[in-house]
């Protein structure tokens, strides 16, 4: 898979249609604020899986990074994507291959499902260091072109 970066700057999702940062810091519930500005950027019946994407990243910004800055969400004619900036600049705690079990075969995981489920609906995703803490970025495409 390539790099997000990648993928958004080589145009292979085709033109940029639309963009929009939403600041989410020190607002209520940031993750329904990010569900409902999604819903109207890609419609209800695209929507579903960035919802989930970006709840999850949400979330997990909120639980190890002190909260979420902003989502920025961008539609392109052959997708979108989405990135959670949030002030940690902790790149290495995010694994690069996350699972949804414990190191025990008859257990599961009480956390880290978050990133199993954003990699799953992804077509790609990444983290990115920004100047003052870090970007986590999704890509969605199509099912087919995952």
């Amino acid at each position: 898979m390539p790099p997000t970066a990648e993928l958004v700057h080589d145009r292979s999702l085709g033109e940029l249609l639309n963009h929009r940062d939403v600041v989410l810091e020190g607002r209520p519930a940031p993750q329904r604020i990010a569900r409902v500005v999604l819903a109207d950027m890609l419609g209800e019946a695209r929507a579903d899986d960035a919802k989930l994407v970006a709840s999850e990243l949400i979330a997990n910004a909120i639980k190890h990074a002190g909260g979420a800055v902003l989502i920025r969400i961008e539609v392109y004619e052959l997708g979108s994507a989405l990135g959670v900036v949030d002030r940690d600049p902790d790149t290495e705690a995010l694994p690069a291959s996350p699972s949804n079990s414990s190191t025990k075969s008859t257990a599961v995981a009480m956390s880290g499902r978050g990133l199993f489920l954003v990699h799953n609906l992804s077509s790609t995703w990444s983290v990115e260091q920004t100047e003052n803490g870090k970007i986590v970025i999704a890509v969605l495409t199509p099912a087919g072109s995952r």
